[in-house]
């Protein structure tokens, strides 16, 4: 199966609002060997403003926003081929599983694409970051991790190329093509200096391999990574009956006793606990360092005898009213979360219904002057109208209705011009952000200066637009 090595630069850090800018694919065989290079870059949609402190990490000038080649629209949809394309793959990229992965579906989402595509039949996903980690634990004489400022190792993907010899020219780093090669290279010397270990988290990108572990093992061994790696034995329970990729596990350094009467209540506190908890639960889609014991648990601190790791997990298991009352707690998990309002933020209330499915994908092949029409009497999706409407209102506004179209002017000059607090970037926040990235600044760092004076013009010119927009 082929690997394709990725990176995206993005508007900021927002998972919901922020959007990709710039995209790099490096399309390897199964053994890493390089077979081709994709590099896509794309202009903001009118509705995102970017955050000026994602600008200044990635030298991202007003000039190459503006200049790029494709729309929003246009670059979601090259990336969409590239996906598509690619057929089964497993997808890699350094951190992606936490964020680039979650940037890019939300981009799919918001242009009426599949958004779940990189999770195709046949296709995994894999996460670099997450394999150094695991690799650092289980084998720290394969990686030589660096330390940070403040004397903490850290695991951004510069630092840690530098630390084993790999070559990551400082002014390609934030760049997506030199971040996807140094991911690519890091990669390599994983596969290198860990390999059984390497193999195992790779044959963890696929769910279904996790899901084999955690069904047909009485005692795994899990490495957790919060600021410092902690390896567990850990007993698995049961999958949650509302969450597939879910599956409740145990620290087995905890004696069960301690939670094994508790009732629904106190199981339910139990669980949401910030921190280690007795009880947890394993996100099988995500790649987790889970290893069978023999292999992982070599690495675990001040380690019971294996015999009363395996009898503590049978007393789990074999508590029938016990792991009742867990599941029953399981499937009420997040219930009470609070619906959001905002449109971007409801990726995850419901799947996209195979009836929307087809009719956005007839979205795309249809003229624009159609689109409108069609989105608002046929799709039958809330949010997928909303996104519809802003990608008309961006590229044909002239095929809405003059009533719609005015609707849509104050709306966005609502959305860039308020004052009020918001999940997303809005130009007076910006303009407060640029003024103390300005105070910060080194007037020696000539660049660094022009280029907040650039943005600084850049948000004054939108403005003037926006004001002209609504007289």
């Amino acid at each position: 199966m082929p690997m394709i090595v990725w990176d995206i630069e993005t508007s900021g850090v927002s998972k919901h609002h922020d959007i990709p800018l710039q995209a790099a694919f490096i399309v390897c065989s199964d053994d890493l060997v390089v077979q081709r290079e994709i590099v896509l870059r794309g202009r903001l949609p009118q509705h995102v403003i970017p955050s000026p402190d994602a600008l200044l990490i990635t030298r991202t000038t007003p000039e190459m926003i503006d200049s790029a080649p494709l729309s929003q629209l246009e670059f979601v949809q090259a990336i969409a081929q590239v996906v598509s394309s690619a057929g089964p793959a497993c997808w890699c990229a350094y951190n992606g599983l936490k964020f680039d992965e979650l940037i890019l579906r939300s981009a799919f989402f918001q242009t009426l694409h599949p958004v779940y595509a990189t999770q195709a039949p046949g296709s995994t996903r894999a996460d670099v970051m997450v394999m150094a980690q695991a690799i650092a634990a289980q084998e720290p004489w394969a990686l030589n991790v660096p330390l940070n400022e403040v004397g903490k190792p850290t695991f951004k993907l510069g630092a840690l190329c530098a630390a084993n010899g790999i070559i990551l020219p400082a002014e390609n780093e934030h760049d997506a093509l030199g971040d996807a090669r140094a991911t690519l290279a890091l990669l390599r010397h994983l596969r290198q200096a860990a390999p059984v270990t390497f193999g195992m988290l790779m044959s963890n990108a696929d769910r279904r391999h996790v899901l084999d572990l955690l069904r047909h093992n009485e005692v795994l061994a899990l490495t957790q990574h919060y600021g410092a790696a902690k390896t567990l034995p850990v007993a698995p329970i049961v999958v949650s009956p509302v969450n597939r990729n879910a599956y409740a596990v145990a620290d087995l350094t905890v004696d069960p006793s301690a939670y094994l009467l508790k009732n629904e209540v106190e199981l339910a506190e139990l669980l949401a606990i910030r921190g280690p908890r007795a009880i947890f639960t394993v996100a099988t889609n995500v790649q987790p360092m889970l290893f069978e014991f023999g292999h992982g648990g070599a690495v675990i601190v001040d380690p019971l005898p294996v015999g009363e790791f395996r009898a503590r997990a049978r007393r789990i298991r074999d508590d029938h009213g016990f792991v009742a009352r867990l599941t029953a707690v399981l499937g009420r998990q997040f219930s009470d979360r609070a619906p959001s309002a905002e449109p971007e933020e409801q990726i995850y209330d419901n799947f996209i219904a195979k009836p929307d499915q087809a009719h956005s994908r007839r979205w795309h092949e249809i003229a624009w002057d159609q689109r409108h029409r069609f989105a608002q009497a046929v799709i039958d999706d809330p949010r997928l109208k909303v996104f519809a409407r802003r990608m008309v209102f961006e590229a044909a506004p002239e095929t809405m209705p003059p009533v719609e179209r005015a609707a849509m002017r104050a709306w966005l000059i609502d959305r860039l011009l308020t004052d009020i607090d918001r999940p997303w970037m809005t130009i007076p926040a910006a303009r407060r952000r640029l003024a103390e990235l300005a105070a910060a600044c080194d007037p020696s760092d000539v660049g660094r200066v022009q280029h907040i004076a650039d943005i600084v013009d850049w948000f004054d010119a939108k403005t003037v637009t926006l004001n002209a927009m609504s007289d």
